[in-house]
């Protein structure tokens, strides 16, 4: 338990130098009140982790977490599956290019055809 709490106050040390060593890096006035407070905004949730650890809440934020970023995920995919259809439909392809498709298609044989392949002219 005492190595738990060494540990937190530990990344709290080093958060607090990092957000330092930041605000001053960062070129001109403007953009430090920007930097203090999105610092800020996660030293709050760095020094709310144990309690919120205690009251059993990480899993929860976790759970949620991981559950839009499923969702995420899973939106990526179906939308690059429906590009891949798209690209796969020989609705955009000239009429001689899809001329042999119906006897592929009925074989089941997936192959594009090359008639001739000229190279360096």
């Amino acid at each position: 338990m005492l190595e738990q709490l060494y540990a937190w106050i530990r990344s709290v040390a080093y958060f607090m130098v990092f957000s330092a060593v930041l605000s001053h890096v960062i070129p001109g006035r403007s953009y430090r009140k920007y930097i203090r407070f999105f610092t800020g905004l996660l030293l709050v949730i760095l020094l709310l982790t144990p309690v919120m650890k205690l009251l059993g809440m990480g899993q929860e934020f976790l759970a949620i977490y991981q559950g839009t970023a499923y969702e995420e995920e899973l939106r990526q995919i179906e939308e690059a599956g429906a590009y891949l259809e798209d690209i796969g439909s020989s609705d955009g392809l000239p009429e001689e290019a899809g001329a042999g498709e119906e006897e592929a298609e009925e074989r089941g044989d997936n192959r594009i055809s090359v008639e001739e392949i000229r190279i360096g002219q």
